[in-house]
C-alpha cells in the first residue's frame, strides 16, 4: 500500500497536469473562437515532471505528448513518414527527459556531497578544537602537578636539613617529624590520585563487591579530617543514619567521602562550615556534602566532574589540587552503580555534592 501511494505520488501530478492542458484547449477554443498552441506548456510539463518527479514520470509524459501530437495530426497519409517522425520525436522527448532527470540527479548528488563535506569539515574542526583543548588541559595539568609535588617536596627537604643539625630543641624535632609526615602523606595522596586516574583512563580500575557498613566508613573518613578542619576553624558536622549498607569497596567509598570533604574544606574560608549527611532515600543511600565556600559558577557547573578541569587553573590560585579529585569521585560512584551530582546557586553561595549508591538488600550484613 505504501509503495502504491509512493508510485501514485510520483506519476499522478505530472499526468494530471498534462491531461488538464489537453482538456483546456476545448473550452478555450469555444470561449475565444480560436485555438491556442500549448506545445510549450506541454514541453515544460514534461521537463518539470522529469526534474522534480524523476525519469519514469517524465518518460510517461513524453509518450503521452507524442500520442497527443499523433492524435491531433489525424490519420497519416504516409505511414512510413509518420512513423519516422513519431520515432524521432520520441527520441527527442526521451533525450530531453533523460537530460533533465540526469541533471537533477547530478545536482542532488553534488548537494549531498557538499553536505557530507561540510559535515566532515565540521567534525574535523570539532576534533581539532577538542584536541587543542585536551593539549591545553594536559599542559595545565603537568604544570599543576609539578607545582603540587614541589610544595611538599620543599617542606621535606627543608625540615630534613633542620633535622641534620646538632643539638636540636625537642619541640623543633617534633615539629619537623610531623611536617615531614604531612608532606610525605600529601605526596603519597597526589601520586595515588594520579595512579587512580591512569587506571580509570585505561579501564583497569576495579572495586571489590562486598557488604560495607556505609555509616562506619563515612564517620571514619570524616574523623580523619577533623584536624585539618580545626586548623581552618571550620565547623565540620556529620549526621549519619545508622545501619546503612551497600555492596562495594570500603576503601574506595572512603576515598569518595574523603575527596568530597577535603574538596569542600579546601574551598571553604576560615570559620566556615561543612556538613556531611548520610541518609536513606527509597532504595538508594544518599551522601550529601554541603559547604559555605566560594560556590561554583553556572558556566563551570556542567564541567565540575571533568578530568583535569578547574575553575581556576592558574598557578596563583589560592587553593591547590590537581583537578582530578572530583573526576575520581564520579568514576568511583559509577563503578558502584551509583551517581554523583553537584549543585550551587552561584559564586559565593557554597556548593552541595550528592552521591547516590544502591542500598544493599535487607538480608545482607557485614
Amino acid at each position: 500500500m505504501k509503495r502504491a501511494l509512493n508510485v501514485a505520488g510520483r506519476y499522478l501530478p505530472g499526468t494530471a497536469l498534462f491531461a488538464f492542458l489537453v482538456w483546456i484547449t476545448g473550452p478555450v477554443r469555444r470561449l475565444l473562437g480560436f485555438g491556442i498552441d500549448i506545445t510549450s506548456l506541454m514541453i515544460l510539463t514534461m521537463v518539470g515532471t522529469a526534474w522534480y518527479l524523476g525519469r519514469g514520470p517524465g518518460l510517461l509524459i513524453a509518450v503521452l505528448f507524442e500520442a497527443t501530437l499523433d492524435y491531433f495530426a489525424g490519420v497519416p497519409t504516409n505511414w512510413s513518414r509518420a512513423v519516422i517522425i513519431g520515432f524521432n520525436r520520441l527520441i527527442l522527448f526521451g533525450g530531453i527527459v533523460l537530460f533533465a532527470s540526469a541533471r537533477r540527479a547530478a545536482e542532488a548528488r553534488l548537494r549531498k556531497q557538499q553536505e557530507v563535506l561540510a559535515s566532515t569539515l565540521a567534525r574535523e574542526r570539532t576534533a581539532r578544537e577538542e584536541a587543542q583543548k585536551a593539549n591545553r588541559f594536559k599542559d595545565e595539568f603537568l604544570a599543576t602537578i609539578s607545582h603540587e609535588l614541589r610544595t611538599p617536596l620543599n617542606a621535606l627537604l627543608g625540615w630534613s636539613r633542620i633535622l641534620g643539625r646538632a643539638d636540636l630543641d625537642p619541640d623543633i624535632t617534633r615539629k619537623a617529624v610531623e611536617a615531614i609526615e604531612r608532606s610525605a602523606l600529601a605526596q603519597a595522596h597526589i601520586v595515588e590520585d594520579v595512579l587512580d586516574m591512569s587506571r580509570i583512563t585505561a579501564g583497569v580500575l576495579s572495586v571489590k563487591q562486598e557488604p560495607v557498613a556505609l555509616s562506619v566508613v563515612v564517620e571514619e573518613a570524616v574523623e580523619s579530617m577533623r584536624a585539618a578542619a580545626a586548623e581552618k576553624e571550620i565547623d565540620l558536622r556529620v549526621t549519619v543514619a545508622p545501619d546503612l549498607m551497600v555492596i562495594g569497596d570500603a576503601g574506595r567509598i572512603r576515598q569518595i567521602v574523603w575527596n568530597l570533604v577535603s574538596n569542600a574544606m579546601k574551598f571553604t574560608p576560615h570559620a566556615g562550615s561543612v556538613a556531611v549527611v548520610l541518609e536513606r532515600a527509597d532504595d538508594t543511600i544518599e551522601l550529601k556534602v554541603r559547604d559555605t565556600g566560594i560556590g561554583i559558577a553556572p558556566d563551570f557547573l556542567p564541567h565540575v566532574f571533568d578530568r583535569f578541569r578547574q575553575a581556576d587553573a592558574s598557578m596563583t590560585r589560592e587553593q591547590g589540587g590537581l583537578g582530578i579529585g572530583l573526576a575520581i569521585v564520579h568514576e568511583l560512584a559509577a563503578l558502584h552503580g551509583g551517581s554523583v551530582r553537584a549543585e550551587s546557586e552561584g559564586l559565593g553561595l557554597g556548593a552541595t555534592f550528592c552521591v547516590r549508591l544502591p542500598a544493599a538488600p535487607a538480608a545482607v550484613s557485614v
